[in-house]
């Protein structure tokens, strides 16, 4: 009689397989010279068999053994060969009506007198444990879901740290998922190029490609990257940290929506929206003729004589740089401002400290005073009412402890948020934003002034008054920039200022 040999190993499953094909293989044929039976052909598949009509490797073997041209099989297990009833069913019919004389296992042997019911309980298990292993699997991945934890490969601005079993921000990508949002929320620009933009600055795949319009879309319309997981038609919180914030990202769905869609401007005017008229208070525009630039008032009151002057681009830049030029530092006063602000954490920390240990004993004591009127509960030397109602005050100190705590970890965590780093970002960007703004090219113009210029009123061509956004504008106020003790004063007369407000 001759024999078939058929390994069959599961590409969606390849940590729990138990022996590989070769291993199968070398084991079968071993088995098969103690035995003396010839094997013919020998043949392999790496796929699941959890779903029929999946491996043509297998039905080739059914229609040799439908011909008559096989009539043993020999595999390491029976559910090597199916782990779904349709497949098991057709097996079984083989066997049964002799067309299918022998399975040979590692085990064991089936014939076609056996007992039906041994080869329907193990074909029965077979097909049990990928049912059960879906679930578990999909269990699983629920689980972390509902933890906050994402499953799946890490999105584009994202990595997957391997040793967390997280998703981390990747410090290459993440910057251009965000500027990717901030250009489509403005409602100047389409997805086409908003691609363009973001390849020209470097924004590449890991194989060096440019993300195409579809890429980018797929990316404004994903609430992953303000900390939400959209997976299988439900909504989780993730613990990743967000790359941009809920706003950002309800404002760019608005403009898809078509609520808030401007129309795509033909010409970007790098300085628009930056300056207004010092008589009137209109913003100034834009317009293009013969080849250059000019901005003017746009005369909204209808009473403003300086719509007439208009002011050319080039001039108009020299104006806006010369406001960043008053927020220069040389390094040794950043370095005194990095020395302050370490100090200045470091007491914010011991103060923080002292008091989480002070709020956490009386969190101890209140949880021995409960114990205690427990007891007196149960000895019934007091009325139940009195315990309850001292329970009960008892309950609500607790409550505001607990909820001052989790204040307290609030402001430590924005107090350890002030880094070096953070610290020396505002000042160094102070320093290097007017000549990096005479450098750069409009897009880059553009994004210099979003990050510290609030406004500037021009009259008669000229700068009648700015003001930069803070902290900016703050270092701008320091007329002595070499004077430490001038600038902390500045400093503390704004103490809702911070070091990171001007990070974006």
């Amino acid at each position: 009689m001759d024999y078939i040999l058929y390994a069959r190993k599961s590409t969606e499953d390849k940590g729990r397989q138990i022996l590989s094909l070769e291993s199968q293989i070398e084991t079968m044929q071993r088995l098969a010279k103690d035995l003396n039976v010839s094997i013919v052909r020998v043949i392999t598949e790496s796929k699941s068999a959890k779903m029929p009509n999946n491996r043509p490797q297998f039905e080739e073997m059914l229609s040799l053994i439908e011909r008559g041209e096989i009539k043993g099989v020999f595999c390491w297990k029976l559910d090597r060969l199916s782990r779904n009833p349709i497949d098991s069913g057709r097996i079984q019919w083989l066997l049964q009506q002799g067309i299918l004389q022998e399975i040979q296992t590692a085990e064991r042997k089936y014939l076609p007198d056996d007992n039906a019911l041994i080869f329907n309980v193990e074909s029965g298990m077979a097909n049990q444990y990928i049912r059960d292993l879906s679930k578990n699997i999909h269990r699983g991945i629920r689980t972390k879901l509902e933890k906050g934890g994402y499953p799946n490969y890490a999105k584009i601005g994202y990595v997957n740290d391997t040793i967390q079993k997280a998703v981390i921000p990747d410090k290459d990508r993440s910057q251009y998922v965000k500027r990717a949002f901030q250009l489509y929320a403005k409602g100047s620009y389409s997805i086409k190029e908003i691609s363009d933009i973001l390849y020209e600055e470097g924004f590449r795949s890991r194989g060096g490609y440019k993300y195409n319009k579809s890429k980018i879309h797929r990316i404004l319309r994903d609430p992953f990257y303000y900390g939400t997981m959209y997976v299988h038609g439900k909504y989780y919180i993730g613990n990743h940290i967000p790359l941009i914030s809920k706003k950002l990202f309800d404002d760019v769905q608005e403009i898809f929506s078509g609520k808030n869609r401007s129309r795509y401007k033909k010409h970007f005017f790098p300085l628009r929206g930056f300056m207004t008229c010092n008589v009137c208070g209109c913003l100034l525009t834009a317009i293009e003729k013969k080849g250059f630039t000019y901005y003017y008032c746009t005369n909204g009151k209808k009473n403003c004589q300086e719509h007439k002057k208009y002011l050319r681009s080039e001039h108009a830049e020299k104006l806006l740089a010369s406001t960043l030029s008053t927020i220069q530092f040389d390094e040794e006063f950043i370095d005194i401002c990095y020395q302050a602000d370490k100090e200045k954490n470091q007491q914010e920390k011991c103060s923080f400290e002292n008091i989480r240990v002070n709020l956490q004993k009386r969190l101890e004591n209140i949880a021995l005073q409960e114990s205690r009127l427990l007891d007196i509960q149960l000895s019934g030397n007091y009325t139940e009412n009195v315990v309850n109602a001292k329970l009960k005050a008892i309950n609500k100190e607790s409550i505001d402890i607990q909820t001052k705590l989790k204040t307290l970890e609030k402001e430590t965590f924005k107090s350890s948020f002030r880094t070096l780093e953070q610290t020396k970002k505002v000042f160094l960007t102070a320093c290097l934003a007017h000549k990096e703004f005479l450098e750069a090219d409009d897009h880059k113009k553009h994004t210099i002034l979003q990050e510290v210029l609030l406004n500037a009123s021009i009259q008669n061509k000229k700068i009648a008054s700015y003001k930069l956004k803070q902290p900016y504008q703050i270092l701008a106020n320091v007329s002595d920039k070499t004077d430490f003790a001038q600038m902390r004063r500045e400093w503390d007369s704004n103490p809702r200022t911070d070091f990171t407000q001007s990070t974006h």
